[in-house]
């Protein structure tokens, strides 16, 4: 990793910083159009207005919600014990911030010491690019923005200099800041089990693979008599001993909560226990197994299929440049399949819901499983299965030789197994995007890694800027609908009897 040579990306940092300040005044615009009275806002509203101090919201938190988000909690009384300005504020904060690091750290695995226009341009973007019920809710919704954006900006702020340590070791200047920056990482850890899972999974590989070179210079450093020491990276050690422990902890507190969503006065329900399902002819554990992969396909699909376009795209470019027609063509053939499921809902639709992917559909309905399924679901689900299995090789393929290969293998399969986390727990989320937030961002975070090295020329930037503004029109032309069905139920909700 660290051997990578430094490039200076071309684009000046007024540019970078018009891209920035545009998201937040953006971000700013729409927060300010936010309100208290949504979603889990009424429980952690009342939660403050009962808790006369700090600690007593926290183990009301904890008693109400029972997962081990302590961080979270933290936060939420912050945000619920002031005026919903300060929320407004920070979080388009926070957004801005959020855009900044994904580009940062996607730009020091590509090798580029500053990060170019393009990159951060479709970074910015992506929040158009994914589908708004994994964006807008924890973007842009005063309790999960807490929940899911804050934790995963802190994780990506904790990310940030053992990233640095890894790729450009001799970059990463001595001082206090990455020590100030492990607070980063213990938020993290304990605010969201996602976030936290990726953080240390990333941090345990790092620590271990310069410890190695740290000891491979000091070995070095003994035969050859070189007096120059070689550099210890304390930080990282201490980083990732306290990530673990908070992690742990934070898992031990939802484990032993067992957390059961109840029903709502109005029929519904936030989440789904799959034991509450009739497993027909399967076994509980078989009915899991395939449910679990059903559940995948349909967040791939719904949530991310534009991002995973624009994968596929920059990948066939690598292929065609290095003549390997057969995996070019395999790429070309993925990405018409996403573009295809746009026109046909039925090559979209896997039989998660009779009505189709929707984020409207009444959790209460029980889902189609297998002995349920027709021909046309089973071949769009194994086909989609087999189209996001083959991309880790795809990207091993194109990557062959680069430093980068790995990092972004292990961040396509950290979104992977962020993916299959909430399956693996007692609740499975079935129509809530937010869940599949943090695999989307790293999708996204491997595309703007493969941008610097497959786009260089003028012009084909400009080419690149037109395709990232269509995937973008067509979701927005996707959510508006849904938008306007969800703002009418959210609305029906306060209207008088």
């Amino acid at each position: 990793m660290a051997d990578k040579k430094l490039q200076i990306g071309s684009a000046g940092k007024i540019l970078r910083r018009i891209a920035l300040g545009g998201t937040f005044a953006a971000s700013l615009g729409i927060c300010g159009l936010m309100t208290f009275m949504q979603s889990d806002d009424f429980i952690y509203l009342s939660l403050a207005s009962q808790s006369s101090w700090f600690f007593e919201f926290i183990l009301g938190y904890l008693n109400v919600m029972r997962d081990g988000r302590i961080a979270t909690a933290a936060s939420l009384w912050l945000v619920y014990s002031n005026n919903i300005w300060l929320w407004r504020i920070c979080n388009a904060a926070v957004i801005a911030l959020f855009c900044f690091l994904v580009c940062k750290i996607a730009c020091l695995i590509a090798g580029e010491k500053r990060p170019r226009l393009l990159p951060q341009v479709f970074v910015c973007a992506s929040l158009a690019i994914v589908n708004i019920f994994t964006v807008a809710l924890p973007v842009f919704t005063v309790c999960f923005s807490v929940h899911y954006l804050w934790a995963c900006t802190a994780a990506m702020l904790a990310l940030y200099y053992p990233v640095k340590e890894a790729f450009f070791p001799e970059e990463n200047k001595a001082g206090a800041l990455p020590y100030c920056l492990i607070a980063s990482s213990v938020y993290a850890c304990l605010a969201q089990e996602q976030a936290a899972a990726v953080v240390v999974a990333l941090l345990l590989i790092i620590t271990v693979y310069r410890h190695n070179e740290y000891k491979k210079q000091m070995r070095v450093r003994g035969e050859s008599g070189n007096e120059e020491e070689a550099r210890k990276p304390l930080f990282l050690y201490i980083q990732t001993a306290l990530s673990l422990v908070g992690f742990m902890l934070n898992l031990a507190l939802s484990l032993l909560r067992n957390r059961d969503y109840k029903m709502t006065s109005d029929g519904r329900q936030g989440a789904v226990r799959l034991n509450d399902f009739q497993p027909y002819e399967y076994s509980v554990e078989g009915t899991r197994v395939f449910r679990t992969l059903q559940w995948l396909v349909y967040n791939y699909i719904g949530y991310a299929k534009y991002v995973f376009v624009l994968l596929w795209v920059l990948l066939f470019m690598r292929f065609v440049r290095k003549k390997q027609t057969a995996y070019a063509v395999l790429c070309a053939l993925f990405a018409a399949m996403a573009i295809l499921s746009v026109f046909l809902p039925a090559f979209a639709d896997v039989g998660l819901f009779s009505e189709g992917p929707s984020f409207l559909v009444q959790s209460t309905q029980d889902p189609l499983i297998s002995g349920s399924l027709s021909a046309v679901h089973f071949i769009v689900m194994f086909w989609w299965l087999f189209a996001i299995g083959v991309t880790p090789v795809l990207l091993l393929k194109a990557l062959k030789g680069d430093p980068m290969h790995t990092p972004l293998l292990l961040l396509y399969l950290a979104g992977g197994a962020c993916a299959c986390l909430m399956a693996a727990t007692n609740t499975m989320y079935l129509t809530m995007g937010r869940t599949f937030f943090v695999t989307a961002i790293l999708l996204v975070m491997i595309v703007a890694s493969l941008i610097p090295s497959s786009i260089k020329k003028p012009k084909h930037m400009l080419i690149a800027a037109c395709v990232i503004m269509l995937a973008a029109a067509a979701q927005l032309r996707e959510n508006i609908p849904a938008l306007a069905a969800a703002a009418k139920e959210f609305f029906s909700e306060f209207a008088p009897y």
